[in-house]
């Protein structure tokens, strides 16, 4: 049993962004896979916990990168257990090149809950998480709460086929996507996302009319809401952009 795992992902052209970096949507889902895969070797993941129809959920995701990597690069991201409690379970990554430079890292928490009641499980009932967790750095600062808010610009966006999983709920990379449409194209070409982090609230599902509010906080700063049409917050976000170095981007000038 390995307490840290790690996979390396090649990036194919289709996995960038309009900047020709890996994108943080596909970063995420690697993220996520990654996650599971480690869970998986460990006789704690989706196929043991489903036959007992529990399932992990993730509840915050934050992450923060010095650069992204580009299409053609290999990355590598190394992924541990930080600690738990009996409701939740912190997870840390590290995103390096082949070289061992350090790209980045990213946090995140989450729970299981109950297919049925959709009640979170006490993580002590099915395996003792002790025996996973390891002191391994991570020198990103931890995820704190969102604050919530009701201002700014709304963009009105429906649920459609493609947003939802198996769960039949809208999938935690869409609501990473929503955010991000939040801003155009010339932000990204000007700016890179140095630190992008997101509070899972509540299930948005097929059909719902979603609006999504952003609200300047700071210079590059920027707060996120994703509401249904009752204001019920499905979840919040909040953005740090830096200004891209002139190289950076191989698009920056179109």
């Amino acid at each position: 049993m390995e307490k840290t795992a790690r996979f390396t992902y090649y990036i194919q052209a289709s996995q960038g962004n309009a900047q020709g970096e890996l994108s943080l949507s596909q970063l995420v889902k690697w993220m996520l896979d990654a996650a599971t895969s480690h869970a998986e070797s460990w006789g704690v993941g989706y196929s043991t916990l489903i036959q007992e129809n529990r399932v992990w959920v993730l509840a915050r995701l934050g992450v923060e990168m010095d650069r992204f990597p580009v299409i053609g690069d290999t990355l590598v991201i190394e992924t541990w257990v930080e600690g738990y409690n009996p409701h939740f379970s912190a997870r840390n990554f590290r995103f390096t090149d082949l070289s061992g430079s350090v790209l980045g890292y990213a946090r995140t928490i989450w729970s299981v809950i109950d297919v049925e009641t959709r009640h979170s499980v006490d993580l002590g009932e099915f395996c003792d998480m002790n025996r996973f967790v390891t002191d391994k750095a991570c020198p990103m600062s931890p995820l704190a709460k969102i604050r919530d808010f009701s201002e700014g610009e709304v963009i009105v966006r429906p649920v459609r086929y493609s947003d939802i999983d198996l769960n039949r709920h809208v999938n935690s990379v869409k609501y990473i996507e929503y955010m991000q449409d939040v801003f155009p194209l010339q932000t990204y070409d000007t700016d890179r996302i140095a630190r992008f982090e997101i509070n899972y609230l509540n299930e948005a599902r097929y059909g719902m009319n979603l609006k999504l509010f952003n609200a300047k906080k700071l210079q590059n700063e920027y707060f996120l809401a994703i509401k249904n049409e009752e204001n019920e917050t499905m979840c919040r976000g909040k953005v740090i952009f830096a200004p891209r170095k002139e190289k950076e981007s191989m698009f920056n000038q179109q």
